[in-house]
């Protein structure tokens, strides 16, 4: 979502100063050479090296945010290594000075209009709709929805007919997540549509039976998301395979990618809400 955007400045300053405390010289490398960065001058000590590592990211890497996200879901998901004392339910100092850090981090990374989602993605603020979601999904362990979220939102920009698949993916993730509390049976040939009959009956939402005429709109808008992103993850993503002017027709832009996204996450949302 926001992969080929610049690392800001005052998290390459942060980081300088915290990734050099929690990793060796060897294991810095090691870390930057996986997420695609560009080799450390030796001579440079740790902070100097992590500078000049995520500067040269931002000049010589087409997604500086992915390079980032890989560093961040190393550290962010670190644990101390030293115990606790014995008998003692208190974090240790190590532990309470890591967390602070994270926290830094993150911070940080809202000031500049990003957030951190588990998984190594990074994505613009101002996406509610899926923060919310992930959270949601998060607290209720509901790990397939999770893995599905973080696909889509990590091939946004690089490929946004995988991420509009995975929009359909999430959708029929929380769709079965709902009818699975709600002990609503159903089977691996129900389709995304009649998965959703199932849900709509079950949480009311048959729109021909409302008396609002604005309620109607809502409630067969609900439906219209559903339906759309169902015939664009057959008929458009990278579900199938397609013929050469099939690819020429069925374009799928990031911006289309995200307006399927966001569309999903908030019907999906409005399902886990449901469940609470």
């Amino acid at each position: 979502m926001a992969q080929n955007e610049k690392i800001p400045t005052s998290l390459i300053g942060l980081l300088s100063k915290i990734l050099p405390d929690y990793y060796t010289r060897t294991q810095l490398d090691s870390l930057f050479l996986f997420a695609g960065m560009p080799p450390s001058i030796p001579e440079n000590n740790k902070a100097t090296a992590v500078q000049a590592c995520f500067r040269a990211t931002n000049t010589q890497n087409a997604f500086p945010m992915t390079a980032l996200g890989i560093v961040l879901d190393d550290f962010l998901e670190k644990e101390v290594s030293e115990t606790r004392s014995w008998g003692s339910s208190d974090p240790s100092e190590q532990e309470v000075a890591l967390e602070k850090c994270k926290t830094t981090v993150r911070e940080t990374l809202s000031r500049e209009g990003f957030a951190y989602l588990k998984g190594g993605t990074i994505s613009k603020a101002g996406t509610s709709s899926t923060l919310s979601l992930f959270e949601s999904v998060k607290k209720h362990g509901l790990a397939t929805v999770e893995l599905e979220i973080t696909r889509a939102l990590s091939q946004i920009e690089q490929d946004p007919h995988a991420a509009a698949h995975y929009a359909g993916n999430v959708l029929e993730a929380a769709i079965k997540a709902y009818l699975d509390n709600k002990n609503v049976l159903f089977t691996d040939k129900d389709t995304l549509s009649s998965l959703w009959k199932m849900a709509s009956d079950t949480m009311g939402l048959n729109s021909a039976e409302w008396d609002d005429k604005d309620l109607k709109l809502i409630g067969s808008g609900l439906t219209n998301i559903v339906t759309g992103i169902m015939y664009i993850r057959n008929r458009k993503s990278a579900a199938h395979g397609k013929s050469a002017g099939q690819a020429k027709t069925y374009v799928i832009k990031p911006r289309h990618a995200r307006l399927a996204i966001h569309s999903a996450h908030t019907v999906a949302g409005y399902l886990i809400e449901l469940i609470e």
